[in-house]
């Protein structure tokens, strides 16, 4: 490959879109620019200084969805009373109150994506933020009804505080702050799982949740063919008893750590527990921490994690011998995330123009919002700017923390690539096209972003406008793939 080829992959494939005049810093030494990024990956950006942590807003959410609960109990105590008129008139107060904190969670969960969204158009490093959201949708999560309506507000401070901060660090406390973090908890109702013999469970009426415990081994850890049986699943359940968020469990009066992870003793399954041929006793909390940094260590973690990581950085279907070299260096640094992430950059075959992948919408988003500098050429003010690219993501079926399940988003093309996507991808094209100033070379914006091809700029150099113009260089197939 030639030097200029390797500074369009270094920012296309490894990065999130190359931005105007950002190919002239990468031309001297691409893989030295992505290397450099790994050394402050673990920084919590500027962008999200106003994001309130994530212990608070779950506080909130959570008191909300009990005065919540209480209104509706008065609403249907008033209308077994002979007072209607009282009835009516709390109903309505119940109604506004639904209304406004509807509103206030919406504007919260706009901010907090709109912020994420400015950061991936602005950012430096964008290597080591397209690592920070392969690993979120590894350990993917997502919001729900009841309880886990907080996920619409602590999903984003969940990704920095549990994710982002780990990534300088091994594997293994990666997997420890996600499982432990409330989002992880509320997500796959693990705040309320209960171990069956626990003191906590001596009247027999609550009892263990799986969830959590289940893709902890299929999806974060061992993968499908890892090995692990049913009853494996319901050990790391029983093990993992005890773990809740402070102030939201089962039972509301225990107050330690509010909004923060909580290890509650009486609600543990007591006694040692086997778990892939090996022996956890019963020492707290310390049970469930070590039997997940065993699975860390595990070989077929490390397989499942190579194959992840080569599956997204190199192609659909990547050579063995990628997966192979990625396996190897997670299982002789223990799972030392930087050293992994190094051997990314070394991996030939991403190199290979050959092996491509094509953009998932997020990904076509955050591009083109690098490439033309959205945040500040597009016509119309900043609210409608977030709302154009925000609803861009849910017409395409890809809006952030809302994957339809916890194995995450898909990034393999045939998810993608149908019919009616790409139609939409055009759609979507035009309708920014035709907010950028009629001003812009579109030559010129193409010249900074792809390797020339003589037929597209044809194609260009013809169009009409320069709405038209800059639809077939965002339509393209050399703009849609990475």
């Amino acid at each position: 490959m030639t030097a200029s080829l390797s500074t369009y992959v270094a920012g296309n494939k490894f990065g999130l879109g190359l931005r105007p005049g950002e190919r002239q810093l990468i031309a001297s030494d691409p893989r030295n620019w992505l290397r450099q990024q790994l050394k402050d990956i673990a920084r919590v950006p500027a962008a999200f200084s106003n994001v309130e942590p994530s212990d608070k807003l779950v506080l909130e959410a959570v008191q909300g969805l009990r005065k919540l609960k209480q209104g509706v109990d008065a609403v249907q105590a008033g209308k077994a009373s002979s007072n209607q008129q009282t009835s009516d008139a709390r109903a309505q107060q119940l109604r506004q109150q639904v209304i406004d904190g509807e509103k206030s969670i919406r504007q919260a969960q706009r901010e907090q994506l709109m912020a994420r969204l400015q950061h991936s158009f602005a950012t430096e490093t964008p290597f080591a933020e397209r690592l920070v959201r392969f690993w979120s949708n590894h350990f993917t999560v997502a919001e729900g009804g009841g309880v886990k309506r907080a996920l619409r507000v602590i999903a984003v401070p969940y990704e920095n505080e549990a994710i982002r901060t780990r990534l300088n660090g091994n594997f293994a406390d990666l997997l420890l702050a996600v499982e432990q973090h409330p989002a992880m908890q509320i997500y796959l109702d693990n705040f309320q799982s209960i171990g069956g013999d626990s003191r906590a469970n001596r009247n027999g009426k609550r009892g263990l949740n799986e969830n959590l415990a289940r893709e902890i081994l299929e999806l974060h850890t061992l993968g499908v063919d890892g090995g692990y049986t049913q009853q494996d699943v319901t050990t790391l359940a029983r093990i993992i008893t005890g773990w809740t968020v402070g102030g939201i469990g089962p039972n509301p009066r225990l107050q330690a750590n509010p909004g923060r992870f909580l290890y509650v003793d009486v609600m543990h399954e007591p006694g040692t527990q086997r778990l892939l041929g090996n022996s956890y006793r019963d020492n707290g909390v310390d049970q469930g921490k070590q039997a997940l940094r065993d699975l860390a260590q595990h070989p077929a973690t490390a397989r499942h994690i190579a194959v992840k990581l080569a599956r997204h950085f190199v192609a659909d279907q990547p050579p063995p011998a990628a997966i192979d070299k990625l396996e190897t260096t997670f299982r002789d640094t223990h799972g030392h995330l930087p050293s992994v992430h190094a051997a990314l950059i070394e991996l030939d075959a991403a190199w290979d123009e050959n092996n491509r992948k094509l953009k998932t919408p997020e990904e076509l988003v955050i591009s083109l919002g690098r490439g033309l500098n959205l945040g500040s050429v597009m016509q119309g003010n900043q609210r409608n700017k977030g709302a154009l690219l925000i609803q861009a993501l849910t017409t395409f079926g890809q809006t952030p923390f809302s994957a339809p399940s916890p194995a995450g988003w898909s990034d393999l093309a045939e998810f993608w690539g149908n019919p009616d996507a790409l139609l939409k991808r055009i759609e979507f094209a035009t309708a920014v096209a035709e907010r950028i100033p009629p001003e812009r070379e579109v030559l010129a914006i193409y010249a900074d972003l792809l390797p020339q091809q003589p037929k597209l700029v044809v194609e260009i150099s013809r169009a009409a406008t320069t709405s038209q113009a800059l639809a077939l260089l965002v339509a393209s197939p050399q703009f849609q793939w990475r």
